[in-house]
Parts: structure tokens; sequence; C-alpha cells
């Protein structure tokens, strides 16, 4: 029965060793800029479990040996050193999660995949595009409080003509999307079928509704108004935002960037527009922008990484993002009702 154990033993780890000489190196040669993709599982997930598995194997050979009088010298430390390893591997398998998402556009693989990875406060995440087995990185993600935007399903993925546009949550799964504001990135499109019926994503007409807000106290800042047609004071606050600029203001593609008119505002409910623009100086912008606000008699509030401004009508969440995308981020919504 030894005999039969540590011929299995020796032939799985023969062959975990064989998987891991033909998937290592593909990330190696191209410095993780290609890599195994198969399933949801990465290179980097595959061959650390297969070191893993390789150790366990590697132990039950080392435990199925008899071990006679003089061998202890030799079997005794690998015994202590293989239950170790196990232990090691088990901890290097919880901090390997990668998971793989397809991104999926009109219920349809686009060809691209994101492999995303949490820690702590933060996540990050490269974007693939498929050639077979083979990942190449066309792109990173990054995003705040530790959420998985793609694997959570809180990204939109709309096809347009040649290119693939996407956009993805920054702070929270819950946070409002919208196509009006400028995509986190754009891809060449690399598939034209449509309508397979795949789920994942947001569509472009259901976009993220604005998470729920809760009651405001006296001593935080103004009371909710009543519901109104809000759509000229966020026209009027985005246009004083691009005054206090103090600086050209353009978009992402360098194109000069304006106000929206009150009529071009839906009010359904509630009433928001998003921008994503960038200046000469950035942090002078974003600094003087909300003191704009400020001035405006707006009340202030800070969450992580985010700058609040509310006024009991209008609500703004401001992001300074140069460092990740080159660009201010601001998002105003409010409460609408049309007359």
């Amino acid at each position: 029965m030894r005999r039969r154990t540590v011929v299995v033993a020796s032939v799985t780890y023969l062959l975990l060793l064989a998987l891991i000489a033909v998937v290592w190196p593909v990330s190696l040669d191209s410095a993780g800029a290609r890599e195994v993709v198969i399933g949801r599982w990465t290179g980097k997930v595959i061959v650390t479990g297969s070191i893993v598995a390789a150790v366990v194997s590697l132990a039950v050979i080392v435990f199925a040996v008899p071990a006679r009088r003089w061998w202890w010298l030799l079997l005794g430390p690998l015994r202590v050193i293989a239950i170790g390893a196990m232990a090691w591997g088990g901890l290097a398998v919880s901090v390997t999660d990668e998971p793989v998402t397809p991104i999926v556009a009109n219920g349809c693989e686009t060809g691209y995949v994101v492999t995303e990875r949490a820690f702590l406060f933060g996540a990050s995440g490269s974007v693939r595009r498929l050639d077979g087995p083979i990942g190449t990185s066309v792109g990173r993600t990054e995003v705040d409080d530790g959420h998985t935007p793609f694997e959570q399903g809180s990204y939109i993925a709309v096809t347009d003509g040649d290119t693939l546009r996407v956009w993805n949550t920054f702070q929270s799964a819950t946070e409002r999307l919208s196509i009006t504001s400028a995509p986190s990135f754009v891809l060449p499109r690399l598939v034209t079928d449509t309508d397979f019926g795949l789920a994942g994503g947001l569509t472009a007409e259901e976009d993220t509704p604005p998470p729920p807000r809760p009651p405001v106290e006296p001593a935080e800042g103004p009371a909710p108004s009543p519901a109104a047609d809000a759509r000229i004071e966020l026209a009027r606050m985005v246009q004083r935002a691009l005054e206090a600029a103090g600086a050209p203001v353009t978009d992402a593609a360098g194109v000069p960037v304006s106000a929206p008119l009150p009529s071009d505002l839906p009010c359904d409910g509630t009433t928001a527009y998003d921008l994503s623009v960038r200046t000469d100086d950035n942090a002078a912008s974003y600094a003087a922008i909300l003191d704009a606000w400020t001035a405006e008699g707006y009340a202030k509030d800070r969450a992580m990484q985010e700058d609040l401004r509310y006024n009991g009508v209008v609500r703004l969440s401001a992001r300074d993002r140069s460092s990740i995308d080159g660009l201010l981020h601001f998002s105003l919504s409010a409460d609408c009702r049309a007359p």
C-alpha cells in the first residue's frame, strides 16, 4: 500500500512540475505582459497552486517512505520541512487569488478579460486581450476601498464602431456610473457579434443608480430641500466649476469642455451630470473649484479620497485622480421633479 502511494504521489509530482515548466515561462519571458489564462485562473494562480500541490505530493512521498534507523537523519528533517512548506503554500494560495472576469458588452464577450487583486483599502487589475489561452496586458485599473468592479459587475461596456468603451466604479460597487462621463479606458473592438445573452456588467440604459442618501442631520449640513426642478442650479454649478478652474478645461481627448444647458439634463426623479476633466495645473484647479463651491454656500465634507459638497439641493462628489488617469472627476446629482 505504501509503495502504491509513493508511486501515485511521484507521478503526480512529476506532472505538476511539467505543468509549471509550461506555464511559468510565458509570464517570465514577457515580464508579466503575457499570461496564461484558463477559465477563471491566471498563470500565476495555476503556478502557485501547482507548486503547493507538488509540495503536498512530495510530503506524501516523504511520509510514506519507511524510515529505518539511519534514514531518520534524512527523513526526519525532510518531514519537518514538508510540514512547514505546506503551511507556507496554504498562505501563498490565499494571497494569490486573482479572479478573471470577461468584459461583456451587448450580451457578448468582447475578447478582453480583467484580472483583479484586492488588498486592504486598494485594488488593481490588468486588462488583457485573449489570444487562445494567452492573455496580453493592454491596460490597468486602480480603484479604492478594495472592491473589484469587474468581478462585482459594477461596470458598463459599450461598443461604438471599431472601439470598445468601458466605465468602471472607482470608490465602491454602489457608485453611480454614467456614459455621459469620460470612459475609464477605450480599447479596439475585437468581436462584432451581439446579443449572446451573457450576463456581465450594466447596460448603458441602466447605469448605476446613486446610492441611497442617508438623512442629513442639521449639525452635519443643510437639510434636504423639497424635490423640485434642480436642473438650473446643477447646470449653474457646472459652469461655476469650469470658471473657477482658472485655466482652459479639456476632457481626456483634449477637447474643450462646456457646461450643459438645463434642458439637456434629465429630470425623472433625479438629475445628474459627470465631469472628467484636466487643466494645465490639476492640483490648483481642483482646490479652486472646491473653494468656489464653498463660497457659494455649500457645506463641505470629506470621505476617503473624496471631497463632498451639499447645499440641500445639489450634491457634489469630487476626486482628484491625476496620478491614475490624469483627470479630475466631479459627479453632480440632485433630486428632480419637473413642473
